[in-house]
């Protein structure tokens, strides 16, 4: 059987139409050209690791859930092993024994230099695309978020927040077939809540509107619902950036996560206190975001696929 050529790691809930659509190879090689593993599993499933690894799309930057996963992957696992072998000194020795060790860990020391630096020579690349950072959300942000110093061990490096210190390059879902489609404006508005974040939502309005959730795995039928309406109100990520593609108005309300803090295309955000019906005239449109995320995610592909 012929070997993948790489291995895709992101976030893999199954009940979680964002998730399941942000894999960015889906779009462009077939299923049985390369491998697909749930970053929270990694430590349990084989991984050839003599192969690229792509790690995105998803909120996994600065993510309590996942702590240091990214950092692990930067490293082979034969790099860690070495570096384990010089960590482990004499535990027991007498003193009559020092300069014997000493020198002994003086002629490994070297040793293992030498051959770390061969390892890395054959380290096969580590790709970011389509990672976002998901920490705690700020009203401000003075500078740019914070992003773990390990990231300059990737060889390229693409993320979803936009203006910050690496490549831009969106989640990968704007490549879907559904955004081909058009779509009937049928609701004034609808509510499209996370799962695990669900709303009062009549403490931000009180015109009665449907309400649908981001869970299941049916992506054409969840960009059906969202282009069924003029506004989309949301605290999901892919519920604003997939109402921003469709060319709808978008309300966060209240922003939970960072991962709103740096979308190219900003929606309105709505605090507690706020009523949506009241601030639809101040709500942005973008006719040109789904044209621009696709070809930016199409550039990015062809870089990618010098390295694979």
């Amino acid at each position: 059987m012929n070997k993948k050529i790489c291995t895709v790691i992101h976030r893999r809930d199954l009940n979680n139409v964002g998730d399941i659509s942000a894999n960015p190879l889906q779009y462009f090689l077939k299923n049985d050209e390369y491998n697909l593993v749930d970053i929270d599993a990694i430590y349990s499933k084989e991984i050839d690791w003599s192969r690229p690894v792509i790690i995105g799309g998803g909120g996994l930057i600065a993510n309590q859930f996942f702590g240091d996963v990214l950092r692990d992957l930067t490293e082979s696992p034969d790099k860690m092993a070495i570096l384990e072998i010089g960590n482990r000194y004499w535990q027991h020795s007498s003193t009559a024994n020092a300069s014997v060790r000493d020198e002994f860990f003086m002629k490994l020391n070297h040793l293992i230099h030498e051959y770390v630096s061969k390892l890395e020579q054959n380290r096969s690349p580590r790709i970011i695309w389509g990672a976002g950072h998901n920490g705690e959300y700020q009203k401000k942000i003075k500078g740019h978020l914070d992003y773990p110093n390990y990231f300059r061990l990737f060889d390229m490096i693409g993320i979803r927040d936009y203006a910050q210190p690496y490549e831009w390059v969106p989640c990968a879902s704007c490549m879907h077939p559904a955004f081909q489609k058009k779509y009937p404006v049928k609701n004034k508005a609808i509510w499209f809540e996370h799962k695990k974040q669900l709303l009062k939502t009549s403490d931000f309005g009180s015109y009665p509107i449907p309400r649908c959730v981001n869970s299941g795995n049916n992506m054409d039928q969840t960009i059906e619902i969202l282009g069924s309406a003029d506004i989309i109100l949301t605290n999901s990520y892919h519920g604003a950036y997939w109402g921003t593609l469709l060319k709808r108005k978008v309300i966060v309300v209240e922003p939970w996560s960072s991962k709103f803090n740096a979308m190219k295309y900003k929606p309105y955000f709505l605090n507690k206190g706020e009523y949506w019906e009241d601030i639809i005239h101040s709500v942005p449109s973008y006719e040109n975001a789904l044209d621009d995320c696709i070809d930016t995610t199409k550039t990015y592909w062809n870089k990618v696929k010098s390295l694979l």
